[in-house]
């Protein structure tokens, strides 16, 4: 099943916001450059989809099909951003494209593309 782009973002948002501490609302807003109405709007959906739970004091934190989700796009983030920079791309240059193509390659290529940065992070070391 293909997620929508939003959908990949935000959880994987919350993940990474989620292993420095709770996670509400207006971190997820500051982190991706959005309002908070928007935020709100895009958790009530997450909370439909059962990706995330909400508990009394609006702690954001993730299902289990949420939090496989969330892992497996930033993974697929971290490898992008890893080979991009290996390549000689700029650290925030690699950052913006990683993320573009955390979402537009097919699972068949990025396990083609992970073999490649794998390969190449092993030559590095030897």
């Amino acid at each position: 099943m293909k997620l929508r782009r939003t959908t990949e973002d935000y959880l994987k948002t919350i993940y990474i916001l989620s292993k420095t501490g709770e996670v509400h609302g207006a971190a997820i807003a500051e982190r991706l450059g959005v309002s908070r109405p928007t935020v709100s709007i895009s958790l009530k959906v997450l909370k439909q989809e059962g990706y995330i739970t909400q508990d009394d004091s609006s702690t954001i934190r993730l299902t289990e099909s949420g939090l496989k989700i969330a892992k497996a796009t930033y993974e697929r983030h971290q490898t992008f951003q890893s080979l991009l920079e290996g390549l000689g791309v700029d650290g925030k240059t690699a950052a913006a494209d990683a993320c573009l193509m955390e979402h537009a390659v097919s699972p068949e290529s990025y396990e083609a593309i992970k073999k490649l940065a794998e390969r190449k992070k092993a030559d590095r070391y030897e």
